[in-house]
């Protein structure tokens, strides 16, 4: 068996963020919209930090227990 370490970068862009997550990009936008997840921008292109994904889907674990 072969594993292979895939080095994310920090600053994830929205379809790698929804990927990370398990979320659509669409409901990352919305949870941007009411304030749950930070973005940045970055080239014009909005990034987000993966602590600030992993403290999000934390959140939503703690929500739905």
């Amino acid at each position: 068996m072969t594993v292979v370490n895939e080095i994310l970068p920090r600053l994830l862009s929205l379809p790698q963020a929804a990927s990370y997550c398990g979320d659509s990009r669409a409901t990352l936008y919305r949870e941007w919209k009411a304030g749950n997840i930070k973005f940045m921008k970055m080239g014009g292109s909005p990034r987000i930090e993966r602590s600030e994904l992993d403290r999000y889907i934390d959140a939503k674990m703690q929500y739905a227990a």
